[in-house]
């Protein structure tokens, strides 16, 4: 969960470009509170690690008090079959 300034800000956009260039695949969407949901997978628990530090970095002028909050770690099994093929935006 990532609240603050998150909504109108083209935040959606900034997660999706950050989650492909690393090769994540799930979704992200805003919610009618005004914080903003992403739900995703990666292979390693390192490209989750580098993932988390861009959100929280949230390096872009529009984007201010930005909290991830609420992260829940599944596990990573590489055996997994995986639940996602792209990373898209929800709406």
């Amino acid at each position: 969960m990532v609240s603050g300034v998150v909504q109108g800000v083209n935040f959606r956009w900034f997660v999706q470009e950050a989650a492909t260039n690393l090769g994540i695949n799930g979704w992200v969407k805003n919610l009618s509170d005004g914080d903003v949901e992403i739900e995703c997978e990666s292979e390693t628990e390192k490209t989750y690690r580098e993932f988390l530090n861009i959100l929280e970095a949230g390096e872009h002028p529009r984007f201010k008090s930005i909290s991830v909050e609420k992260i829940q770690v599944v596990g990573f099994d590489k055996e997994a079959e995986p639940r996602y093929t792209h990373f898209g935006i929800e709406y």
